[in-house]
């Protein structure tokens, strides 16, 4: 799926940068393999500790008191502040639970991730949930945001 959503970017001279949490960087990873990784990959941030959104991202305590580190509205506010750090055409962010230890709770148990997919001003938000060992969740979780990631592209073709 990366290849896939990677040509995409490519044929349509995009690029992209990821600032992620949970995935600790495999998103950007399994894009730096692509073919197509030196025509679309910008490159990325891992904030996998609470203190690199608070310190070098700038999220503020308030909000990731009043809603976690892994939220939909931290994630947010990851990608409003990856336009600061690149220059990219394509920001995606993603944190969540890969495994026991974060904010689980009975609404956002473990497997739970947020990511958010900035593109041409707009902010498009996603929430799942992927089951399985931590291995089998980053690749689901990475084939949900590369499918994501067509369909906000192509929506604007």
């Amino acid at each position: 799926m990366p290849d896939s959503c990677a040509k995409l970017l490519a044929d349509k001279q995009l690029t992209i940068a990821f600032i992620e949490s949970a995935t600790a960087g495999y998103l950007s990873h399994r894009f730096s393999v692509s073919p197509y990784s030196g025509e679309v990959l910008m490159g990325g941030l891992v904030c996998y500790d609470v203190s690199l959104k608070k310190n070098v991202l700038h999220i503020s305590d308030k909000l990731i008191d009043k809603c976690s580190p892994e939220s939909l509205a931290v994630t947010r506010e990851l990608v409003k502040k990856s336009k600061a750090l690149f220059d990219a055409d394509v920001y995606v962010a993603c944190t969540g639970l890969l495994k026991p230890g974060g904010s689980e709770t009975e609404e956002k148990p473990v497997g739970t991730f947020f990511y958010c997919i900035g593109y041409k001003g707009e902010i498009y938000d996603f929430r799942v949930l992927c089951s399985g060992p931590p291995a089998q969740k980053l690749r689901s979780i990475n084939s949900l945001i590369c499918k994501s990631i067509i369909e906000v592209v192509d929506q604007h073709s």
